[in-house]
Parts: C-alpha cells; sequence; structure tokens
C-alpha cells in the first residue's frame, strides 16, 4: 500500500481544513483516481507528479511508494466533493483580505497560525484593524528560523527560534512555503508562564 505521509496530510489540512484520517482517506481516494485517469510526469529526481484535470495533484517519491506531496489552488471544496457535484463556495471576504495582506511575501501564514501568534506572543487578537501589524511581525519572525526547502522540493520543516516557538513550514515544489502550525517547546509559552507565576 502506498503511504500518505504527513507532510501530504498537513498540506491537505491547510487547504481544507479537517482531521488527519479524513486528510488521508481524501488524498487516497484522488491518489486512486490519478492513476487510472490522471497525467503523470516524472522529473529528473525521479519523484512522479499525477495530476487532475481539476487541478488536484499529488507528487509521489522515486520509488512511488509514498504520497510526498498534495496541492490544489482549491481551498473551498476537496476533489470528492467536486467529483460528488458539491456546489463551489465562494471564499468569504475575511479569507480574502487575510491573503491579500500576504501577496508579495515569501513565506505564507494560515488564519490559525496569525490568530495564534497575535494572541500568545502579540498579546493581541487578529483582526482587520490589527491584520497588517500581525502579519508584518510573524513574517519578520519567521524569516528569522526559516530553513532549507527540501530536496525534492516537498516536505515538513520545523524550526524553534530563540523564544522556544516551533515554526512548522511546509513545501511544495512551485509553491511557497506555508507556516500550517505553531507550538511551544516545553516550558516555553504563555501558559507555562502563567504557571510559574501561579506557583511563586
Amino acid at each position: 500500500m502506498i503511504q500518505v505521509t504527513l507532510s501530504a496530510i498537513d498540506q491537505f489540512r491547510a487547504k481544507h481544513g479537517g482531521d488527519t484520517s479524513t486528510a488521508e482517506t481524501e488524498i487516497r481516494y484522488l491518489l486512486e483516481n490519478l492513476i487510472s485517469t490522471g497525467r503523470h510526469q516524472r522529473f529528473e529526481n525521479g519523484t512522479w507528479r499525477l495530476q487532475a484535470d481539476e487541478r488536484f495533484a499529488v507528487l509521489l517519491s522515486d520509488d512511488a511508494a509514498r504520497v510526498i506531496s498534495y496541492t490544489t489552488p482549491h481551498g473551498e471544496r476537496t476533489y470528492a466533493q467536486v467529483k460528488a457535484g458539491v456546489p463551489s463556495r465562494s471564499r468569504s471576504k475575511e479569507k480574502g483580505w487575510v491573503r491579500e495582506l500576504q501577496t508579495e511575501l515569501p513565506i505564507c501564514y494560515t488564519n490559525l497560525v496569525l490568530r495564534r501568534f497575535a494572541r500568545e506572543v502579540l498579546g493581541t487578537e487578529f483582526t482587520r484593524s490589527t491584520g497588517r501589524k500581525v502579519v508584518e511581525a510573524a513574517h519578520a519572525r519567521g524569516m528569522q528560523v526559516q530553513p532549507d526547502r527540501p530536496s525534492n522540493g516537498a516536505g515538513r520543516r520545523r524550526m524553534t527560534d530563540g523564544e522556544g516557538l516551533k515554526w512548522h513550514f511546509v513545501y511544495s515544489p512551485g509553491e511557497r512555503p506555508t507556516v500550517v502550525h505553531l507550538s511551544w517547546k516545553s516550558g516555553r509559552g504563555p501558559e507555562a508562564v502563567a504557571r510559574a507565576e501561579a506557583g511563586r
């Protein structure tokens, strides 16, 4: 059985949400269809790209044993939903302004990442009025820890900054890296500070 890597699952969840199990099931459904009906392309490094006419694609390892990347420009519907005839949902105005704030940046950040950064690092909420400030601050800090792109162009990297904040980067061929999650090193962050103060 072909393995679906955590990187591919994270890329799916960054686009569509949902839990890990749902993401893997959806990717496997897509893969099954792409094997029989998709366009197949092999790169110089041996990896395989399988793409549907609807612009959903996966990248397979050179031995075709692992799905190492998932990409699509469609965030509002999964491949299974397209095939089931689920109508496209127009993106919300909120998501539109968040995307516009990041148009020129070399790294993108999910809404969840920006909300968490605003709340736990800046001590504010991520809103239209604070949006630019939050994005600029998150990007300045993210650029300081941005790791090298994986050799095959796809994958996941985690870096911890000087304050103990872990940045989870996901890479896809031909796309900007995306920070899909933030977490704190053990003993760091707002909760650790609150526990320390309560113990005094």
